[in-house]
């Protein structure tokens, strides 16, 4: 997978998420399971379950945390400014230094995000370190009883905290689903303590389709009811990023395992190159969770990797 194509899937899973939880206080920062990157919680925020970061449900309020590679931060550094945000859906003020424990720099951009109809206040801080490249995203909806002030949010930010990061088999231990096979495919790395990356081939970072790349992604929001997975899973597998002129050639759907499995394979086309792809999406749905694995390769190697890829989505689990 490029550079690009994994700072636009960060920009994409990082600044959207919309996530909900409980409550927890703390005078050390803490570190979300498998990051490098921690805070102190504001008063009524924990840890969250379903993603690295911390969640308030009852006040819909999320601070995530993502992490990159340490040469991510050029490409992440380019697109922070309000023009690059707005391309998220993020209308935001210009960014500022920031002061980040254990960072080389790190910057600072207040805005706000329109999603659903309802207005998220949003703050993004980009932290570059020696070790980590990481972005810290708060949103907080309007108009709540109770809610996190500015002031609260900024205390908050202000603690932020590099330490050393963890291995990439403890990243994946907290995870909040389960590969039992990955069928040959070599684990690359953990995005938002929510998505898994894995491929087949010496590169972590590929020139795009030089290697198969494997994307499993955890929900970060209630799953769609039974009569709405197919159309669900349908809209996710076209929108996929980095990819264009997506067709999808068969659609299936079953039960196994006490879950709901359906899945979509067809082709398309690398967005840079014009290469063509097979791509192919499993995802598993239960009651109110899903996750879901989708395969992109070159289309002269469909044969190559499409089995074992299904071998490797079918033995996926949900903590």
């Amino acid at each position: 997978m490029s550079l690009m194509r994994v700072v636009a899937l960060v920009m994409s899973l990082a600044l959207s998420m919309l996530v909900i939880v409980q409550p927890v206080f703390a005078q050390e920062p803490v570190f979300p399971g498998g990051s490098g990157v921690g805070l102190v919680p504001p008063p009524g925020v924990v840890l969250s379950t379903n993603f690295s970061g911390f969640e308030d449900a009852a006040k819909g309020t999320s601070i995530v945390v993502t992490e990159l590679p340490t040469d991510a931060y050029a490409a992440l550094a380019a697109k922070f400014n309000p023009e690059g945000l707005r391309e998220t859906g993020i209308e935001a003020g210009p960014a500022e230094n920031w002061p980040v424990e254990g960072a080389v720099v790190s910057k600072l951009i207040r805005g706000s995000q329109v999603a659903a109809g309802i207005k998220y206040r949003k703050w993004v801080v980009l932290v570059g370190a020696k070790t980590t490249t990481a972005m810290v995203t708060v949103q907080i909806p309007d108009g709540v009883p109770g809610g996190l002030s500015d002031a609260d949010v900024e205390t908050a930010l202000r603690t932020i905290a590099v330490r050393t990061p963890p291995s990439l088999d403890e990243q994946v231990a907290a995870l909040p689903f389960k590969l039992s096979d990955t069928a040959g495919f070599r684990p690359v790395r953990v995005i938002a303590g929510a998505t898994y990356l894995l491929t087949d081939g010496p590169n972590d970072i590929a020139t795009n389709p030089s290697q198969p790349m494997i994307i499993i992604a955890s929900n970060l929001n209630t799953a769609p009811e039974p009569s709405l997975r197919m159309d669900f899973a349908k809209q996710a597998f076209a929108s996929l990023t980095g990819i264009k002129d997506v067709q999808s050639n068969n659609e299936t759907s079953s039960q196994a395992n006490g879950a709901e499995w359906v899945e979509i394979d067809g082709s398309g086309k690398d967005s840079a190159s014009g290469e063509p792809l097979y791509v192919a999406q499993i995802a598993r749905f239960e009651t109110s969770r899903y996750v879901r694995a989708i395969l992109i390769v070159k289309e002269s190697e469909k044969d190559k990797y499409s089995e074992r890829f299904r071998k490797l989505a079918k033995s996926m689990t949900i903590n």
